[in-house]
């Protein structure tokens, strides 16, 4: 059986390189305790605003609004501002995309036709930041 995941993958449920790019990018998101904890305090509220989220953890603004922009920018998490406030939401569905992925990897029922090897993740691994 093959699966397709997303719209980028073809009928065959092959997934192209930007599938395992788009893992790779909410996974190294994740990737840290204090978002980690960010994602726990977003996912038992609608709405959390940025200095709240600041109290929570203890840590400093510039440093929470740090971590918010690594889990925006994997699309993790959504921001609006209303007059000073910048309140913060998790995106479920997209939460939801990476736990599909990583499900994806170690089902065994789920076999894939060319997994990345060789230059592809060669020319992976270097554009790295």
């Amino acid at each position: 059986m093959t699966t397709c995941l997303t719209s980028q993958s073809n009928v065959n449920g092959q997934y192209k390189m930007n599938d395992w790019r788009e893992l790779k990018l909410m996974t190294k998101a994740l990737g840290d305790i204090a978002r980690l904890a960010i994602v726990y305090h977003l996912a038992r509220e609608a709405e959390i605003t940025v200095t709240v989220l600041t109290d929570m953890l203890g840590l400093s603004q510039p440093l929470v609004s740090w971590h918010l922009r690594k889990l925006r920018r994997a699309g993790l998490i959504r921001t609006r501002r209303l007059g000073r406030q910048v309140y913060c939401s998790l995106d479920i569905p997209r939460y939801q995309q990476c736990l599909q992925y990583l499900a994806f990897l170690i089902d065994p029922a789920i076999q894939l036709e060319e997994l990345p090897a060789g230059e592809a993740l060669v020319a992976e691994a270097m554009g790295e930041d």
